[in-house]
Parts: structure tokens; C-alpha cells; sequence
């Protein structure tokens, strides 16, 4: 067998085994979901070592943007040529690191504080933390949960297994002063309902039953910004004080407020006389003092166990440190964490056409509590941004294309230059709106409606009917142009170059000349990116950990004022100058083990290099069921539909004889089939359902699925998918023609490992088995909920997507799994989690003829603040379960642990000597505890992969439940976890590389976007819908799929 080990860029995560399509979650938006093999994955991918080489489609998923063709040229599957000295890019490319150092280094690098280590240490051997094991193994979250074994485990001990590092960590040290009193507001803001008797407004009917409505209104975004900013000026005097100018305020004094602690405040920044009511709760003092306490000793005085600990006084502390970003007219801040600067050229990156949006470097902030001392967690973020200025402006950017401007404006909101009548430029206004678009033709209701003629029409041939009474010198009840009105009204000549803008809404538009509106600068892109756009963000963001620390050390501490003493030192708060250092440990890699390509019944290790290793003379460690009835069908469409049908069917059996030498066992030829030439005219199902039904009655084991192309129809792809495991049961696997037909052993092997995984079998297996697992038998469990993101902001009712994968073997090799719809936006699994999990405890007993002493459970994806919830709420669904299926006097031993991928800490290296030296990022296997982390808490922080490019992310796990090493001595319990978590990072099946999530987590996520892709209808259809359409769903829909594939690994 071939080396396949032709390097490109393989990828770090590629949270997906089956499209590239962009990632759902918006956990790493775009990840590689692929069951398309282009020739090798780029970054979207998990999978073979690099598998790039020369491939022009460089991802699963067609031309979609992970893999962004890095390693083109370089790498021929047998030769580690990373394009001769081109930094690992293709031949002739430029060293990517020009003009940096190997690692961040502004002078001399730091040792850890000695004292937090100290501290650290003292508060697991002392008796400190003996005192707080006994209260918090025995004090309960909640006191209306009957179950009293629900607690944190505390941390046993600090790892020690591995070689000492000492990083860098993306953290500010953040010193406050429990003697500076800090006061919180909570705010309400809703709109005031006029008064008939002001005379604002006359209030007939219909309004007075809209009374409620519109005192429910609330203000968001900018506007919210604009009327809290505006109370805070009425009330706070001379007080320093700090907002989120949405519902917190953190002051040093009490507030000046009315007896009824309303502020009523005017705004008329859109043009109407509207009043909101600003309503002041508190104040309540920070408890700052108690955090400070705490974090010495790591007791709460009150007894009470929460998490996250003393969460108000740190969101507190994240309001004043963010203050200064978020009060900044040139910065644009998201949500509560992330500030884009709107002036810094250098931090730009423009995407040009179609849609001219640039994508903006801007930085994370937030205060985070750490054993012995607050610490501020800053890191590089970056948003891609629509267009901004004048909008006459962006129609010449847009060379007049009329169709890409309408669609380039929509819901922009803008400034718009209201004129005066006298043409007193002193008495010019300016309201702000939000665009529809350019004057259309569907635009307006009734008999009268305006009269356009054509979209991008100008002044003169936009037409609206102007009721009496008129302004002087037009005429009222007639049509009336744009341009005479303007004319007429404020002897303003409108440039017949530029179309008119419409500032309404379709029924009731209003219109204005497109010079007389500008589009305000930061607004963020709310929609899927392109693959273009894609492309662009990963070529401007992923940079070296060298840069990203500089970045942070320097331009991030000026777009967040943290050297800004003047305000900072008001509330007692300083920031460190220089980011902090902690201890790591770079644990050692398994073995790997295959069997022997020459001697199939020999067992051949294979030894592990920065992560990854290659399959060079070896088979699968286990073939799974031998297909023995199989077909395949070639799809196409348009004007040269199957020419090089001949070429399909003989790649097609060039595979099949590769896949013998990988050990899957397959019969030499397919079923016969009459219709493998599958055209599609309308619809893809239509064409492929006749094909599929034929099939029934061999009844196939798997059907080889050749797509068109080399990007994929992602139509063609669901259909196949849902027709595939829904309606017919049958295992499929995808691959575009364009790749199929270059007969690459790099693409067949990587589509071998998947075929195998789906047949039952295992790839490859670890020479030294994990030992909780070999000890004990165990299952290990993962499972993950995704929501609809990224969809239009009024589809309604969308459903979210839970997944759940199980062990079946003591080598970690099958995961079968289980997965449902439930209520949109709703992260804990319900009832239905119970029948389901006592489901994959039945099919471990039928696998395995007994039930598992212990489950090790690895919960993906929840926040902090829901880690109690998923002990309230998913836990007794769990032990219910194991109640149905074990005998009374029988109960598994569970261990539940969170995996986040989502998290903004980061770490660099501070000696070249322990880099990665092609990306020069911390060492695969890296793993921090302490520095950064709470002793109390149970966490650690696990870089399993090899980052390839951007600055390595570690998955962060964080034990909520153990029953399992409690009984161990304190040091072996916790490197038993960090063992078993690494290791298992590189049993994900269709990978030769250890993945970044461990792979129980990981298969869940795979599992959650396969089971999406049944639902497509139902989100692309939102994602897609006009501005005035909504979608709702009334019944949650199912995503099972046939029985007879149930059981087995299809969605890899």
C-alpha cells in the first residue's frame, strides 16, 4: 500500500462527518463536514495526515473554504514535500511567518507568580480544601432536587504526568480593591404609552388595545444604547458609573432617581416624538469583597455551593473593564464581550464584490475568577461587517448593478438627511431608518401605488401618489415624481445618476434620494457566510500565536482602554501589563495499532509524529461485515450528463480493489443495475427515489453515491442522505465525480476508513488499551444538542437537534448512536433523553452479554451557567434509565464530564524548542490545570491535536459528576482522566491524527448535522424567506432514520 502521507493542511477539527457544509452551531463556523473527499481535507477535515497534495478542490465539501488549498503542490501521498521551503505551502509560496519571532516574547518571559503556586498547592494538601471536600459532598445544588449525590467533585489534585512547559496564557492579571463599594442597577426600558391628553397622538380604538403592546415594546441594539445613555445623563451627575447600555449599571454612589425610580426619556432619532421609560432596580451592593475572600481560600463563608461562583460581582467586573471599548463611538461592540475597532486601516480586511462587507479584528474581553487572584481573558475576535458611508457611494462601488445593491442594502439602518424647507442648511435634520432596499416595482398596496419603472429607478421615474393638502407649488391626490418633489419642496436638485432608496417598508414605502443616505458604520453581517467570504475571514484571521499575543499585548490594549488608569482606577481596578504565564505538561502520545499490510493476522504499531501518523502497509485493525450486495449510481444533469460514464464505472472498481488492500471486505462487483446513469431534471429526489426502489429487492448493503462535479449540489446531497437513511435504510457513501475520477489513493483510503466505520468494523485501535476501560467494563457515552443559527431572525418554532453516541467494544471503535428533534433554543435534553439512553444501555448488554460497571459520559457544548442545570435536569433522566435496565441491587458508576470547544483562552509557546514548528503552536498533548483555572474546580484544559494553522484552540473539560476514580489515590485519578481524554483523541475512526474534541463529543456533533440535513427544507426554506414571511413550526419533526441502519455508524 501507498504512503498517504501527502501533507497539505490537514485539519485540526472538522467538526463533521459528512458535508462541508458551514457548521451549524456556530462553534467554529464553517466546520468541514464532510463525507466528499476532495482529495484530502483542508482544515474542515479530521482525517488522514495533510491528504491535500495537489487537489484542486481542496475540502469535502466542493471548493468550500477550510481547506482554502493550503499545501497545494506540495505533498505527493508518499513524499513529505511540503512545497521546497515554502513554510508548508505549495511550491513558490512565501514564509508565512516573515518577519516574526518563533514564539511571543517581549522581553524576559516570566515564570509563573510563585505565590499562586504556592497557593494552589496549599489549598489541595492543606486542610482548607479537606474542610470544603466535607461541605460540598454533602451540601446540594438545589434544595427541590431530591437527589443528594448532586455536587462538583473537587479537584483531587494537580496532573503530573508529562513533560513541564512553561506558556504563555491569553490572561491579564486583573487586581480590584474590596474597599472601593460597588453598586448595581438593574434596567428596564420599555416604550411609554402616548397620552390622549398631551395631544401627542390621537387614540382611537385601535390603539387603546395596543396599549399593552406597546408598553411590552422594548428598544434593542443602538437605540437601546441611545436611551440608556441619555437616562444615565439625567441621573448620574458627577457619579462614575459603568454600562452594558442594555440592563446592568455598576456606580460608585447611589443614583439621583425620582421617587418611582422611572426616567422618562425623549427619542426622536428616528423622526418620531416617541417617549421610553427607563425603570431603576436597586441598588444592590457588588459583593466583591466576598469574590476577593473566596479566591484565597476557595470557601464560600455562606455554605452555599453555586457555579458559577459569585458570578454578579465578576459580570461586574467585565461591565467597568468593557466600559471603555463599548462607550466608544469608533468601536462597535457585540454582544457582551467582543469590540471591533471601526478606524484601525491595519485591522481591516476588505471582501469586495459581491458585496463589498470587510471583516474587522477586533478583541474579547472578560473577567474570570482564578485561584489566588482575578484574571482578565483577552483575546483576537474577528466579524465580518456590511457596508458603510453614503449609500450614492456603494452604488458606484457596485458599478450600478441594481439587483446586488437592492440586495446589498436590505435592513442596513442608516442616517438619513431630512431637508428644510427654507433651505436653511442650519435647520437640516438627521433621523435614522433602516433601508428595504432601492425602490421596486412590488413596492406599495392599494390602487394607488407608486409608480416605478424599473428597480434602480431614479428620481425622475419614481412616482407616489401625494395626498392633499400638498406643499406648495405640487399638486395633492395626483402622482407625483421624486425628483419634482424634491424640487418643489426643498429646491434640492437630485442627482439623476443615482437610484432611489427606500427608508420604509414594502406596503408603506418612503423614499429618498440615494445621495441623502448613509449607511452607519459597524453593523454586523447577520447571515451565513459565502464560501468567498469564508475564505477571506480564515485567510485574514488565522494567524501565528506570535502575532495574535502581540496583537493582544499591544492594539487590544488600546481598543479596550486597559491602560486607562484614570477610569479603571475610579473603581479600584488595575490591569497588568504584560500577559501571564502558567504551568503546562506535554503528555506523551499512545501507540497506534493497525494490522500488517503483508501479514493481515499480524498486529503493526505505529508510532505517532506532532499527532499524526500514516497507514503506509497496513489494513483496518478490524473489518467490519462484508458487502456483499452493493451499487452504486453515477448523478448528473445538463447538457454533457454522463460522458465519461465508462471512466465512473472504472474508477469505481479501482477502488473497490483499494479498499481490499485496506482489509474491508467487498465483493468484486456491484449488483447489476440498469439505472446507474441517474439524471436529475427537477428534482433530485424525484430522479433518485424510482433508482432506490429498485434496489429494494436485492436488498443492498451499500450504495456508492458518484455526485457531479466538484462542488457539491448540497439539494443532490440531502436528498441522497434523507432518501438513503430515512426512507429505504440504506448505508450510502457520497463522492464527487471530479475527485473519483483522479483514482488517488489518498481520496480511496480516506473513503475506505468511512465505508468500514459504517460496515461495524474498527480502523485502528490503541497498542495499549485505556485502562478504566480494560479494567472495568465501561461505556463511554457523548452526547450534544445543536440550535437553528444563522437563520432568518422571524422563523419561529425551528427545532433543535439532539444527538447521542455510545461505545459498544473496550477498544472505543463503534459508536452507534440516537438522535431526535426537540423545542428550538432549548439546550437540556428532556424526558425523552431517558427512553433513549436506557436504549444504548440495551444495546451495550446485546453487544457485550453483560451491562457496564461504569459510564464515563462527556457532555458537549453547555455554558458555565448550565452545568448545574445539566445535573438538575439530564441527570435523573440518566439515573432513571439505569433504574429501567439494572437489576435493584445493581447501579453503574457515572462519571459526567463537559467538553467545550467554544471558550476564548488560548496558550503559546514560550521556548521554539516545544512548537510545532510548521504552525509554531504549543505541542500536541499540551495540558494546563493551574494557573488559570480554580483548585476547587475539577477543569483542565487539553490540546490533543496538532494545530495547522491560527493559534491552536484547547478543548476545556470540566468534571460535574464522579463516581468513577473516587476511590483512586488523588494524583492517579486525575492523570487517569487526562490519560483517557488524550487518548481517546486519537480513536476518531476516519482520522489519522488526533482530533481536538475527543471523539465521543465529536461523533455527537456529527450525529446533531447529519440529522439536520432531514430537516433541510425546514431551515434553508428560513434561512431564505422574504423579510415579510415567517416560518412556524407547530409540531416538532422527526429525524429517525430506518431501522435497518440504526444501529451502525452511517452518519460518519
Amino acid at each position: 500500500m501507498a504512503d498517504y502521507r501527502g501533507r497539505g493542511r490537514g485539519g485540526e477539527r472538522g467538526r463533521g462527518g459528512e458535508r462541508g457544509r458551514g457548521g451549524e452551531r456556530g462553534r467554529g463556523r464553517g466546520r468541514g463536514r464532510g463525507d466528499f473527499e476532495g482529495g484530502g481535507r483542508g482544515r474542515g477535515s479530521a482525517t488522514f495526515s495533510g491528504f491535500q497534495g495537489r487537489d484542486d478542490s481542496p475540502r469535502g465539501y466542493g471548493d468550500a473554504p477550510r481547506g482554502r488549498g493550503r499545501g497545494q503542490g506540495g505533498g505527493n501521498y508518499g513524499a513529505d514535500r511540503r512545497g521546497g521551503g515554502g513554510g508548508g505551502y505549495g511550491r513558490g509560496k512565501p514564509d508565512k511567518f516573515a518577519g516574526e519571532q518563533t514564539v511571543f516574547s517581549p522581553g524576559v518571559i516570566p515564570q509563573p507568580d510563585p505565590t499562586i503556586t504556592k497557593l494552589e498547592d496549599d489549598l489541595i494538601k492543606g486542610n482548607s480544601v479537606s474542610a470544603l471536600a466535607a461541605k460540598m459532598s454533602q451540601a446540594q445544588i438545589s434544595s427541590s432536587k431530591s437527589p443528594t449525590d448532586i455536587w462538583f467533585p473537587r479537584r483531587p489534585a494537580f496532573g503530573t504526568q508529562g513533560n513541564p512547559v512553561t506558556l504563555w496564557a491569553n490572561y491579564f492579571k486583573l487586581d480590584a480593591s474590596a474597599k472601593v463599594p460597588l453598586l448595581k442597577y438593574s434596567l428596564k426600558c420599555t416604550l411609554k404609552t402616548p397620552r390622549e391628553a398631551e395631544g401627542k397622538r390621537k387614540e382611537g380604538a385601535k390603539s387603546k388595545g395596543n396599549d399593552k403592546k406597546n408598553q411590552d415594546r422594548k428598544p434593542r441594539s443602538r437605540k437601546l444604547h441611545s436611551i440608556i445613555k441619555s437616562a444615565l445623563t439625567k441621573v448620574a451627575g458627577s457619579t462614575p458609573f459603568a454600562t452594558e447600555f442594555k440592563d446592568q449599571v455598576i456606580s460608585l454612589k447611589p443614583l439621583t432617581l425620582p421617587d418611582n425610580r422611572i426616567v422618562t426619556v425623549s427619542y426622536h432619532d428616528e423622526g418620531k416624538e416617541d417617549e421610553y421609560e427607563v425603570k431603576f432596580d436597586g441598588p444592590t451592593t457588588v459583593n466583591l469583597p466576598g469574590l476577593l475572600e473566596y479566591l484565597k481560600t476557595m470557601q464560600e463563608p455562606a455554605g452555599d455551593v453555586t457555579f458559577p461562583r459569585f458570578e454578579e460581582a465578576i459580570n461586574a467586573l467585565s461591565i467597568i473593564t468593557g466600559y471603555y471599548a463599548r462607550s466608544n463611538t469608533n468601536t462597535s461592540a457585540l454582544g457582551r464581550s467582543r469590540y471591533f475597532p471601526l478606524e484601525m486601516k491595519g485591522e481591516q480586511y476588505d471582501l469586495g464584490f459581491p458585496d463589498y462587507n470587510r471583516i474587522i479584528r477586533g478583541y474579547f474581553q472578560s473577567a474570570r475568577p482564578a485561584t489566588g487572584r482575578l484574571i482578565l481573558n483577552t483575546n483576537v475576535a474577528h466579524g465580518v461587517f456590511r457596508p458603510r458611508g453614503p449609500v450614492s457611494d456603494l452604488v458606484d462601488l457596485f458599478k450600478h448593478n441594481y439587483p446586488l445593491v437592492h440586495k446589498a442594502l436590505a435592513k442596513l439602518r442608516c442616517r438619513c438627511m431630512v431637508l428644510s424647507e427654507d433651505q436653511n442648511l442650519e435647520k437640516t435634520r438627521v433621523i435614522l431608518k433602516i433601508i428595504r432596499g432601492l425602490a421596486n416595482r412590488s413596492d406599495g398596496s392599494g390602487a394607488n401605488r407608486p409608480r416605478i419603472k424599473q428597480l434602480g429607478a431614479s428620481a425622475n421615474d419614481v412616482q407616489f401618489y401625494l395626498q392633499a393638502p400638498a406643499p406648495a407649488g405640487l399638486k395633492g391626490n395626483a402622482f407625483c415624481s421624486v425628483a419634482d418633489y424634491y424640487k418643489k419642496r426643498y429646491g434640492h436638485d437630485i442627482n439623476p445618476k443615482y437610484p432611489v432608496v427606500n427608508v420604509g417598508s414594502e406596503a408603506k414605502p418612503v423614499y429618498m434620494p440615494a445621495e441623502l443616505v448613509e449607511i452607519i458604520d459597524g453593523q454586523p453581517l447577520r447571515r451565513k457566510t459565502t464560501p468567498d467570504e469564508t475564505r477571506g475571514m480564515i485567510n485574514f484571521s488565522c494567524r501565528s500565536p506570535y502575532a495574535n499575543a502581540t496583537s493582544i499585548s499591544t492594539y487590544g490594549r488600546q481598543v479596550l482602554g486597559l491602560d486607562n488608569p484614570e477610569f479603571l482606577g475610579r473603581f479600584g481596578i488595575q490591569v497588568g501589563k504584560t500577559l501571564l504565564t502558567v504551568k503546562g505538561r506535554e503528555l506523551l502520545p499512545p501507540t497506534i495499532v493497525y494490522k500488517d499490510g503483508k501479514q493481515p493476522m499480524q498486529d503493526k504499531n505505529i508510532n505517532i509524529n506532532e499527532g499524526e501518523w500514516n497507514m503506509e502497509s497496513v489494513r483496518v485493525f478490524r473489518p467490519g461485515m462484508k458487502i456483499d450486495r452493493w451499487f452504486w449510481i453515477s448523478i448528473d444533469g445538463g447538457p454533457r450528463a454522463h460522458q465519461r460514464h465508462s471512466e465512473v464505472a472504472n474508477s469505481i472498481q479501482q477502488w473497490v480493489s483499494f479498499l481490499k488492500t485496506q482489509g474491508i471486505a467487498i465483493a468484486d462487483k456491484p449488483l447489476a443495475n440498469e439505472n446507474e446513469k441517474v439524471t436529475v431534471v427537477r428534482s433530485p429526489a424525484e430522479a433518485i427515489r424510482p433508482v432506490f426502489k429498485q434496489m429494494q429487492a436485492n436488498n443492498p448493503q451499500f450504495v456508492f453515491v458518484v455526485l457531479p462535479g466538484r462542488k457539491t449540489d448540497t439539494t443532490i446531497y440531502n436528498d441522497v442522505k434523507k432518501l438513503g437513511d430515512q426512507e429505504f435504510g440504506y448505508l450510502t457513501q457520497n463522492v464527487l465525480s471530479q475527485n473519483l475520477l483522479k483514482n488517488n489513493p489518498q481520496v480511496f483510503a480516506n473513503l475506505g476508513l468511512k465505508i468500514n466505520l459504517k460496515m461495524g468494523g474498527i480502523n485502528h485501535k490503541l497498542r495499549d488499551d485505556i485502562t478504566i476501560v480494560k479494567r472495568t467494563p465501561t461505556m463511554v457515552v457523548g452526547y450534544d444538542v445543536t440550535h437553528p443559527t444563522n437563520l432568518a431572525g422571524n422563523a419561529q418554532g425551528l427545532p433543535s437537534i439532539a444527538g447521542l453516541v455510545n461505545s459498544i467494544d473496550d477498544h472505543l471503535g463503534q459508536w452507534p448512536s440516537t438522535a431526535w428533534a426537540q423545542d428550538g433554543r432549548k439546550e437540556m435534553l428532556g424526558e425523552e433523553l431517558q427512553g433513549r439512553f436506557a436504549e444504548r444501555l440495551r444495546l451495550y448488554q446485546s453487544h457485550n452479554r453483560r451491562l457496564p460497571d461504569n459510564i464515563i459520559i462527556y457532555r458537549d457544548g453547555v455554558s458555565e451557567s448550565q452545568f448545574i442545570k445539566v445535573l438538575q435536569e439530564e441527570l435523573p433522566s440518566i439515573r432513571k434509565a439505569c433504574g429501567e435496565i439494572y437489576p435493584a441491587t445493581q447501579r453503574p458508576k457515572l462519571l459526567i464530564i463537559v467538553s467545550v470547544k467554544r471558550h476564548q483562552t488560548r496558550f503559546y509557546p514560550t521556548d521554539p524548542k516545544h512548537t510545532i514548528r510548521s504552525s509554531r503552536n504549543i505541542k500536541n498533548g499540551t495540558i494546563v490545570d493551574r494557573g488559570v483555572t480554580q483548585a476547587a474546580i475539577w477543569d483542565f484544559f487539553l490540546t490533543a491535536h496538532k494545530g495547522l494553522q491560527g493559534t491552536s484552540r484547547p478543548a476545556h473539560y470540566t468534571v460535574l459528576l464522579d463516581e468513577v476514580f473516587g476511590n483512586m489515590p488523588r494524583e492517579e485519578a486525575v492523570n487517569q482522566l487526562e490519560k483517557l481524554t488524550y487518548e481517546i483523541c486519537h480513536l476518531f475512526g476516519r482520522a489519522t491524527k488526533a482530533v481536538s474534541i475527543c471523539p465521543p463529543a465529536y461523533y455527537a456533533d456529527i450525529l446533531c448535522t447529519r440529522s439536520r440535513v432531514y430537516l433541510s427544507d425546514l431551515f434553508e426554506n428560513s434561512d431564505t424567506q422574504s423579510t415579510t414571511s415567517s416560518t412556524t413550526i407547530s409540531a416538532v419533526p422527526s429525524v429517525a432514520v430506518h431501522g435497518n441502519i440504526q444501529n451502525s455508524m452511517y452518519y460518519i
